[in-house]
């Protein structure tokens, strides 16, 4: 079996909520992840994004939503796989992230089942080993 890598990926989650996001973090590093939280979106603009893995970002947020912050940093060459959420999903949204790289929509209240098979599948929580390559 080969060694588990969580802690070789970093998340950064984005989210107005205080509660929600203090969730997400409590979830991710329980799991293992390395874990960014940031509550405003424009902190990330200026802060930066650097070593992201993978942007969970909620949608509806004061100041700047969700999709015109994933593409401004689409703009700053951020190529990290993103999970968006939101309870104010339509398909003009769905249109939207799909065109900004947008590897999986939830819709809020996010089911957490649902989050951890997702954050599974865009980073796999074991690395591959030599062995198991081409199988």
């Amino acid at each position: 079996m080969s060694p588990r890598c969580n802690d070789c990926y970093t998340v950064l989650v984005v989210d107005d909520d205080p509660a929600v996001l203090a969730t997400y973090r409590r979830l991710l590093t329980r799991a293992g992840y390395n874990t960014v939280a940031q509550a405003d979106p424009r902190k990330v603009l200026t802060h930066g994004h650097d070593g992201a893995d993978l942007l969970l970002i909620d949608y509806k947020m004061p100041g700047i939503d969700g999709l015109t912050l994933l593409a401004e940093l689409r703009q700053r060459d951020c190529t990290a796989r993103c999970i968006l959420v939101s309870a104010y999903l339509n398909d003009d949204v769905r249109n939207q992230a799909r065109h900004l790289g947008v590897d999986r929509v939830l819709d809020k209240p996010v089911d957490i089942c649902a989050l951890r098979r997702v954050i599974q599948e865009l980073l796999p929580r074991e690395a591959a080993s030599p062995a198991n390559v081409g199988r």
